[in-house]
């Protein structure tokens, strides 16, 4: 046996053609619950580095794989938000039809919203995901945008992954 197999890979087991309708369903919920997006971050309720398939929303969602980053969807646009690691990684996993590389944190989240929801809108949040502090600054920086934050008891993602892994 290979003494090293519990460690992270990095071989890509994206397929691009299967996140378009996931993107879809995704919309169709969030509209269906009077939301016009939702922040997907990659993380789980203990913001742990690694996180169980269950939790692996943002590559369930986009196909990205990486260790870091979210995803925000608004009705015409995703984009996912990569800091620079993760730059060339994006690009080949991701349908860039369909879901946009965000340079992070060289754009801000609530600069993207503003230009992205320029009349306003709802976003929503699965508030076992981020951090307090992470919803308070993104709060403040929507402050005046007609952007406000929706958390959501059930998370919509889970609502349409019909297959998703049990819960560790």
């Amino acid at each position: 046996t290979d003494r090293f197999a519990m460690f992270q890979t990095y071989d890509s087991h994206s397929d691009p053609g299967l996140h378009p309708p996931r993107l879809a369903a995704l919309r169709q919920t969030l509209a269906a619950r009077d939301l016009n997006g939702m922040l997907v971050p990659r993380a789980d309720a203990h913001q742990g580095e690694y996180v169980a398939a269950h939790d692996a929303r943002l590559a369930w969602l986009t196909g990205f794989s990486g260790s870091a980053g979210f995803c925000i969807v608004t009705p015409d646009r995703a984009g996912v938000f990569i800091d620079g690691r993760y730059r060339v990684q994006v690009k080949a996993e991701v349908d860039p039809a369909h879901f946009t590389p965000v340079p992070w944190p060289e754009t801000k989240p609530a600069d993207w919203l503003r230009e992205a929801l320029p009349q306003g809108g709802r976003i929503g949040y699965d508030p076992w995901l981020p951090t307090r502090r992470e919803i308070t600054d993104l709060e403040k920086a929507l402050a005046g945008s007609g952007i406000a934050l929706i958390a959501k008891s059930t998370n919509p993602v889970d609502t349409i992954w019909s297959v998703q892994p049990a819960a560790p």
